[in-house]
């Protein structure tokens, strides 16, 4: 009899075990879950911001494609006051980061050169990066030190397929934003 108690308790352990176990799963699961509905229903990107900065808008910057398929999709988001940005320059700064999601695959490569042109409508101040980029996509980052103030800017892409020969068949758009900083 004894050896049937024994064998009971080790069943009903291994049973609570498993139902314990089971609730942290599902526990893991709901935070989850939590988590996914808060950013879906309206949590801030900003809540992501790259090195500290405040999320401000996304702006499409499309480009034809110097190989022969569809047009690139460009997004670029616009982040203010990152205290750190990328370029190690001391912030606050504007960063522009540009996303061509899904590329052009892992064989066809592009190189991009992007010219950004800003003025400080507050302060009279002016400038230009270029970000010169060779990738299967259109990705780049560009990092504006325009001093405090209402900032436009307009964007210059020169994407070319890299094809033996640096740019083969270079296609240019252009795009325009702002921000306060």
């Amino acid at each position: 009899m004894s050896t049937r108690r024994s064998a009971r308790v080790e069943t009903g352990s291994a049973g609570t075990a498993k139902r314990r176990a089971g609730r942290r799963t599902a526990g893991a699961l709901i935070g989850t879950g939590a988590a996914l509905a808060a950013v879906l229903l309206g949590a801030s990107p900003a809540t992501a911001a790259p090195y500290g900065g405040h999320y401000v808008k996304t702006i499409r910057c499309d480009s034809p494609n110097p190989w022969p398929a569809a047009p690139l999709r460009i997004l670029v988001d616009v982040w203010t006051g990152g205290p750190f940005p990328s370029d190690g320059l001391p912030g606050p700064a504007i960063t522009l980061d540009a996303n061509n999601p899904g590329g052009m695959g892992p064989i066809l490569e592009l190189t991009t050169l992007t010219t950004v042109r800003w003025h400080n409508r507050s302060t009279g101040r002016s400038g230009v990066v270029r970000v010169p980029t060779r990738a299967h996509n259109a990705n780049w980052e560009a990092v504006l030190h325009p001093g405090r103030g209402r900032v436009s800017f307009t964007i210059h892409q020169k994407i070319g397929a890299m094809a033996f020969n640096p740019m083969v068949n270079p296609q240019h758009s252009s795009c325009r934003g702002s921000a306060v900083l």
